[in-house]
């Protein structure tokens, strides 16, 4: 990576908090604000407004999973002066609010990945969007979809977005690159600890800036072709569908 880009990268993440602007960057990097947000956007996938938020997202999902801080707080520590806001960026990004984020760990203490650290490419996003076929009819039913990295530590769920409708098309943005085994599942009409259907697609490997269309299909939870530590994240269902 350039230097002057390393610059930027290093200020915005070590500064993610203030509301630094694209004059601001352009000076960190000694550059113009339109030469570095070109400089940076060929570095990195990603402009620098998306960058920040990318970081300011990750630094708040930290703050979920590891404090006890309110949503408030932790929306005003990573930079944003509306609750509101920061709550829709949220949702938006990751399919799920911040309270249902941090349910998420009700799935275990590796359920969510957090990603960050000193890997550059975890920036550097694509997009997986699809529809879902069930084998049960109920179309209107909600769902979970989720993008979890391929290989054996690939019980992670990354990146997750819930469906309102099981029949609307799904998107999953702001995915790593890197190979992925894509996942849903969804609440049916039978009884039980197994009333689920689920299903999977990958691996698939998803590129910086490219949108990929998948098609899963769910199916009982007592199929063969379900695996056990994928139901767990199925039957976890019923608590992550509260706010």
């Amino acid at each position: 990576m350039r230097v002057e880009i390393e610059r930027v990268v290093q200020e915005i993440r070590e500064r993610y908090e203030e509301p630094l602007s694209l004059s601001d960057l352009g000076e960190i990097a000694r550059l113009t604000p339109f030469h570095m947000a070109r400089l940076f956007r060929a570095e990195t996938g990603l402009p620098p407004a998306q960058f920040l938020t990318a970081v300011r997202l990750e630094e708040a999902k930290r703050k979920l999973l590891n404090t006890d801080k309110s949503v408030a707080d932790i929306s005003n520590q990573v930079g944003y002066t509306s609750q509101g806001s920061f709550t829709t960026r949220f949702s938006r990004t990751f399919g799920v609010s911040p309270g249902q984020y941090r349910k998420m760990t009700c799935l275990g203490p590796d359920a969510v990945e957090v990603a960050g650290g000193n890997d550059d490419a975890s920036f550097a996003y694509g997009t997986v969007k699809g529809r879902l076929y069930r084998s049960d009819g109920l179309d209107d039913a909600a769902a979970f979809v989720a993008a979890f990295r391929a290989g054996p530590a690939g019980r992670v769920p990354a990146r997750c977005y819930r469906m309102q409708r099981s029949a609307d098309t799904w998107s999953i943005s702001h995915v790593p690159a890197g190979v992925w085994t894509i996942e849903a599942v969804s609440l049916t009409s039978a009884t039980g600890r197994n009333a689920v259907v689920a299903g999977s697609v990958g691996p698939v490997k998803v590129t910086p800036g490219a949108v990929l269309e998948v098609d899963v299909t769910l199916q009982s939870a007592r199929s063969a072709d379900v695996e056990g530590d994928r139901c767990s994240f199925a039957f976890a269902l019923p608590e992550l569908y509260g706010s």
